[in-house]
């Protein structure tokens, strides 16, 4: 044999070790599939993670009130809200003793949108979704 049909049958064994056009386009297609279905999920997860912790700033917030309130016999006019990445928190008092602190998402938030707290604890969602606010 030469060294020539050597090298020829080397390349004809190497070529039928590769994938097929068929065999990528099916394996393109089920991760299509794959992401198509994970990625909404994770989206919602992140979602999630983001309101939870703005649910958490809120309450820090409603805590420091409530010692204002004791300390004072009335809710503060003001109060200075430490920033959130995701949430635009907002706090109004409408009078010397209610409150109301609004958490607006910066993001689409088509499951629950703001969120609201009040000086009795009452939390609320704008659309009204049970699951936007979980006992803590």
């Amino acid at each position: 044999m030469k060294i020539a049909d050597t090298k020829y049958l080397w390349y004809q064994h190497r070529r039928e070790q590769g994938f097929t056009l068929i065999e990528l386009m099916v394996v393109v297609a089920i991760l299509g599939i794959l992401a198509a279905i994970a990625y909404p999920s994770y989206l919602e997860h992140v979602n999630t993670g983001r309101r939870t912790d703005a649910q958490r700033l809120m309450l820090e917030q409603v805590n420091t009130l409530e010692r204002a309130y004791s300390r004072l016999g009335e809710y503060p006019e003001t109060l200075a809200i430490p920033s959130h990445a995701h949430y635009q928190l907002s706090y109004q008092r409408t009078t010397p003793t209610d409150f109301v602190l609004t958490a607006t998402p910066h993001h689409q938030d088509s499951r629950c949108g703001s969120l609201t707290i009040n000086q009795f604890g009452v939390r609320t969602a704008a659309t009204g979704h049970a699951s936007c606010w979980r006992d803590q």
